[in-house]
């Protein structure tokens, strides 16, 4: 990352070497989003009668549905545990995303190479 840390000191730099290095951070950051998409997470309700399984990006994929709680509860019940465990299944992945990105934010070049040129830009306005 020599041509960002160049950038980042206000030196000159290789501006092609600079696109080249960011291009790289993007894609890694492409594999990282793809590779969070493509795992499954599971999530339960408060009273433990429904599983919900949801992808990476927070589809759903499939509903576990304890034979008691079909008995056991009325139509409003159910959609609240529903609910519940697809919430709780959303919140996981949400919860991923967000350690997956401050591990990548942290992970070399040590932040955002533009961020005190957004910064300046937007105190300008």
């Amino acid at each position: 990352m020599r041509n960002t840390a160049a950038f980042n000191e206000g030196r000159e730099g290789d501006v092609a070497g600079l696109v080249r290095e960011v291009q790289g951070r993007v894609g890694a950051l492409a594999d990282l989003l793809h590779g969070l998409s493509e795992e499954v997470v599971e999530g339960t309700d408060a009273t433990g009668a429904v599983v919900a399984r949801v992808s990476g990006a927070g589809r759903l994929l499939g509903l576990t549905v304890d034979p008691r709680a079909m008995r056991d509860l009325d139509h409003v019940a159910m959609s609240a545990a529903i609910q519940g465990a697809i919430g709780a299944a959303r919140s996981k992945v949400g919860e991923r995303l967000g350690k997956a990105m401050e591990d990548f934010a942290q992970s070399p070049p040590h932040g955002d190479p533009l961020a005190p040129y957004v910064r300046a830009l937007l105190r300008e306005e």
